[in-house]
């Protein structure tokens, strides 16, 4: 059947009950930057403006660090890979599960001990200065790249069923605040995050409970059922599915063990509390706040697609994208519950806010760390210093407005940023373990595993993204269809969604691409991981040992640090026994020698 393009699309307008709240959470964080760029001037030093004091409460950190992960991105795109995919996104549960123990035994206890300012630090404590110079140069890069998407994707999903110019007016504003906010340093970002987490819990439950009222949860669980999205296991080895219980797990451990334990922004929150035992019950709320929020968000994939059953928004030409199904999903649902468009916009806004100004943030810091504080005199004062770094966050804010604004289409930097996200996440999550797990890697086997790695990833992400363009490579949906529009019968739907013919959202090509560029991008930071360590430890044991005996034993994570012990204690054990018996056969030597020169003298 034809899509029907020419089909307005209806608007979304606030009502005057939205205006208001709205602009109730607007004046909450433009007070919030008020108080603490000018009344609260107590942490006007480079300790406050990235650690806050150091002596922040676990309960703040907390929902700070789960306001860290509600993005646009999980509240409007998970949703929306429920809808086509299933619900084997469920899974990413258990990868935070193991994210967050990783995080507490072996990443934690090394950066809690050295309290450094900047991550990168570690690698030229660890390695070398130009280790922690491409690290920081990767690490700068690919959040630059990645501060402009953030904003755009909720512009990306309102800007076709809203004023386009509004919509890049409250993307500019957003930004605007989230920049403010970050200038007022991490006590400003850790309260924005109290305020987005609440307000994301509402945005995300409220309307997929409404939205189930008229058919019910019955109802919306056999419609799950009857199109094959109730997926609990999906072993499917075929690495161009990204959406497998392997892919899932694999892929979103890797990407969220970089995020939650070395990333510059969460580490500046795990380290903004006075001690290791505060900073692992943070982790550990924050494990299950985001989970929380992410089954929130399968439950609302499951109640849009319990919506539009049985007429897909897009095959019927209602919208353009896939993007835009919740927004089309939550204009269908204002017409009978007033108001709940609004709320879910302005979690939105408010979630975006919350995660730019860390990135902001955290880029700033690292800015400043690694390439302006080397340049500048000992003697500069704390309170120098933070204005410089409060500079930098006007400037890299500004940067971040000014490609929103004048941006005409981001759709395909949206995809490489996210690749090369991937990829710089993968590397430098290898680059960091091969420093802190394995204590005889050196800083040969760590820049070469850095850079084949950033080679091996940046070769199959072109290549992928080459497939994808020629059409070599498409993923894998469920079947969606439009037998149902204009039945407002919810029964209807389900004795017909059976019966109707299926078309697949995409299918996988009846000869898949035989070579490595069919792995799915979600694969990447996996790959570039493990390479790092593949190839910079066997590279460190060629190139000789590290320098163990001269470094600072926190370097390494507790597990490391016994084996280091056990190691030197049986060398020194060796030592003690072999000793005595090497110096007892030289002093037998040397009576031998002396007796026969007494011989010969006496001759």
């Amino acid at each position: 059947m034809k899509n029907a393009t020419n089909v307005p699309l209806s608007p979304i307008y606030f009502n005057l009950a939205e205006y208001c709240l709205f602009g109730i959470i607007l004046g909450v964080i433009i007070g919030i930057i008020v108080y603490f760029n000018i009344v609260n001037r107590k942490y006007n030093t480079v300790n406050g403006f990235l650690f806050g004091g150091k002596n922040m409460s676990v309960i703040s950190v907390s929902f700070s660090l789960i306001a860290s992960h509600l993005t646009s991105i999980t509240l409007l795109g998970v949703p929306v890979e429920i809808y086509l995919r299933g619900t084997q996104y469920w899974a990413s549960a258990l990868s935070l599960i193991i994210v967050t123990f990783l995080s507490a035994i072996i990443y934690l206890p090394v950066f809690h001990k050295l309290q450094l300012n900047s991550s990168f630090e570690y690698l030229e404590i660890r390695f070398s200065t130009h280790t922690r110079t491409v690290a920081a140069v990767l690490f700068v890069i690919s959040k630059l790249m990645l501060l402009p998407i953030v904003p755009y994707v909720p512009l990306l999903a309102f800007r076709l069923v809203t004023n386009p110019f509004a919509g890049r007016i409250t993307a500019v504003i957003c930004v605007t605040c989230a920049t403010l906010s970050a200038v007022g340093g991490l006590r400003a970002i850790i309260s924005i995050g109290i305020v987005t987490t609440f307000l994301a819990v509402a945005g995300t439950a409220l309307p997929s409970g409404l939205a189930i009222l008229p058919m019910g949860f019955k109802r919306m669980w056999e419609l799950a059922s009857h199109s094959g999205r109730l997926v609990l296991y999906d072993p499917d080895p075929e690495l161009a599915h990204h959406t497998s219980f392997f892919a899932v797990t694999l892929a979103l451990s890797t990407n969220w063990l970089w995020k939650i334990g070395l990333s510059q922004g969460s580490l500046q929150k795990l380290l903004s509390v006075p001690t290791i035992t505060q900073a692992r019950i943070c982790l550990t709320v924050a494990c299950i706040g985001v989970i929380l929020m992410k089954l929130l968000s399968c439950f609302l994939g499951l109640a849009v697609y319990a919506w539009f059953a049985g007429c897909d928004p897009l095959l019927a030409g209602k919208i353009h994208k896939h993007e835009q199904l919740v927004p089309q999903f939550l204009n269908s649902l204002s017409a009978m519950f007033p108001g709940i468009c609004g709320i879910f916009i302005i979690s939105i806004f408010s979630a975006t806010t919350g995660c730019i100004a860390t990135l902001i943030n955290s880029v700033s810091g690292v800015l400043f760390e690694e390439f302006i504080r080397p340049w500048i005199p000992k003697s500069t004062r704390e309170p120098t210093c933070c204005r410089i770094m409060k500079l930098l966050c006007i400037l890299v804010g500004l940067y971040c407005a000014s490609v929103v604004w004048f941006a005409k289409d981001l759709d395909r930097l949206q995809h490489v940023a996210s690749g090369v996200t991937g990829v710089t996440a993968g590397t430098l999550l290898g680059l960091f373990t091969l420093g802190i797990v394995f204590t005889r890697a050196n800083c040969s086997g760590a820049l070469s595993g850095c850079l084949l790695s950033l080679m091996l990833c940046g070769w199959l992400l072109i290549g992928a993204e080459n497939a994808l363009a020629t059409g070599a490579l498409t993923f894998q949906g469920k079947p969606l269809v439009i037998a149902g529009c204009g039945k407002t019968n919810f029964t209807y739907v389900l004795d017909n969604v059976t019966n109707a013919i299926p078309v697949a959202v995409t299918q996988l090509p009846a000869k898949p691409l035989q070579s490595l560029f069919r792995i799915s991008f979600t694969y990447c930071p996996f790959a570039g991981a493990i390479s790092v360590l593949l190839i910079g430890v066997p590279m460190s044991y060629l190139t000789g040992k590290s320098r163990t005996e001269s470094m600072n034993p926190d370097v390494f994570c507790p597990l490391a640090q016994s084996m280091l012990y056990k190691s030197s204690s049986r060398s020194s054990t060796e030592s003690i026994e072999v000793g005595p018996r090497d110096t007892l056969e030289v002093h037998m030597a040397l009576d031998e020698a002396l007796r026969h020169l007494k011989e010969v003298i006496d001759r």
